[in-house]
């Protein structure tokens, strides 16, 4: 039986719906302009999906962490937040209670990617902690982040996300630091959030400098963007440590940015281009149908019947009178960034057919001379990290019941 999800902590869909309805302009046209593609996809089938043993307690994977000696992490939605998975694919530990007890998560926010000598260990935003994950039978070991006050490590990747993105970087921990507040308006706290400075904290969480200023650094995407009546663009901070390089996300430039450790930058790299230009009323709904699920039944992982599904998208594309060219301005064109440790990148764009925010099943692979090529996941598989051998991630069975899987890339 799965169980339901908390409520997530959203910004009211309402304001991006008031804003949208007040805009003004043309209606959207009735289908949008194909993206421009490169020759050729390579497109993995169901058959190269791997799957591990199911486990019961996952409801909904939030982040997912492989270790060196072949462990797997799943961050679960729900309590028992964390379920590890052996080398061979056999649960292993499932555990992590909520509450405010000594040894009770609050908020687990995400897993530092590539763990800290050779353990997996996770971010807790209300702990202000990085906890040491092990399982049940292991001492309980936490550290305080010092470097920065409670409540400066922030989102970023949307507002239905709680995920925290921090990596491991040359012995040190790649953290995002804002000191944005909702006293200054949503709108500000959300330009705050995407400039966030990267910097590069000590494992003990002590100390932290700066390595990227991403206010001061990338071009300013706000100063061409145009909001009214509270609406909230649905951007999203993405970074990624790239093998030597730290990589981030230039909206503007539509480039990969590049800084080595001290924060010299390095030759960027060419993202192909997906500027979503316009888009129709159908798939700005099917893009925010997240927050108006979540506004309208106080979540977004529960199932809905077909039937409510449409109502609920139609309420909200008949709040929607802007043009398809003011709808394409606050939505993401690229929604997830990750990297394999010898500096190749996958970047993930906006997904057009099928998972609008959170990205549909085609992901670019990016090599560090800047080669490219058009991926495409099976249906029903969603990656969250990416070595040189494996894309690993989480796949839905007929019964939609995730479970770890892994894909062999070729050549591996």
């Amino acid at each position: 039986m799965r169980r339901p999800s908390p409520r997530p902590p959203i910004r009211s869909a309402a304001a991006v719906l008031a804003l949208l309805g007040a805009c003004g302009g043309d209606a959207a046209p009735a289908s949008d302009t194909a993206a421009p593609g490169e020759a050729g996809v390579l497109e993995f089938p169901a058959s190269a999906i791997q799957r591990y043993e199911t486990s019961e307690a996952i409801a909904e994977v939030q982040d997912l962490e492989v270790l060196d000696d072949g462990r797997v992490w799943v961050l679960n939605s729900i309590a028992p937040f964390f379920v590890a998975f052996d080398a061979s694919g056999r649960v292993r530990a499932e555990y992590g209670a909520r509450g405010g007890g000594p040894e009770d998560f609050r908020m687990p926010a995400g897993f530092v990617a590539g763990g800290l000598d050779g353990q997996a260990w996770a971010l807790d935003l209300q702990r202000h902690a990085l906890i040491r994950i092990d399982g049940p039978e292991s001492a309980w070991v936490e550290r305080r982040i010092a470097a920065h006050p409670p409540g400066t490590l922030q989102g970023g990747m949307g507002l239905l996300h709680n995920t925290v993105r921090t990596a491991e970087w040359n012995g040190s921990i790649v953290v995002p630091h804002s000191t944005g507040t909702l006293q200054a308006g949503p709108m500000a706290l959300v330009e705050a959030i995407l400039k966030a400075e990267l910097s590069l904290m000590t494992p003990d969480g002590s100390q932290a400098t700066p390595v990227v200023d991403l206010g001061a650094t990338l071009d300013d995407p706000f100063a061409e963007f145009e909001a009214t009546e509270g609406g909230l663009p649905l951007w999203k901070r993405l970074w990624a440590v790239c093998g030597d390089h730290l990589r981030v996300y230039d909206r503007v430039r539509q480039q990969l940015r590049g800084f080595d450790v001290d924060g010299a930058e390095v030759a960027p790299l060419d993202l192909p281009d997906r500027r979503l230009r316009s888009v129709s009323t159908e798939v700005f709904v099917q893009a925010i149908f997240p927050l108006v699920q979540a506004e309208t039944t106080g979540g977004v992982t529960g199932r809905v019947s077909a039937e409510d599904s449409a109502r609920m998208a139609a309420q909200a594309a008949r709040q929607i009178t802007s043009s398809g060219e003011r709808l394409a301005a606050y939505l993401p064109d690229w929604v997830d960034l990750r990297c394999a440790p010898s500096g190749t990148v996958w970047a993930r764009p906006f997904g057009r057919e099928s998972g609008g925010v959170d990205g549909g099943r085609d992901w670019v692979r990016i090599a560090p001379d800047g080669g490219r090529t058009e991926v495409r996941l099976p249906p029903g598989f969603e990656a969250f990290r990416f070595t040189d051998a494996r894309i690993w991630g989480v796949a839905r069975d007929a019964l939609d019941v995730p479970t770890v899987a892994w894909i062999a890339l070729e050549g591996s």
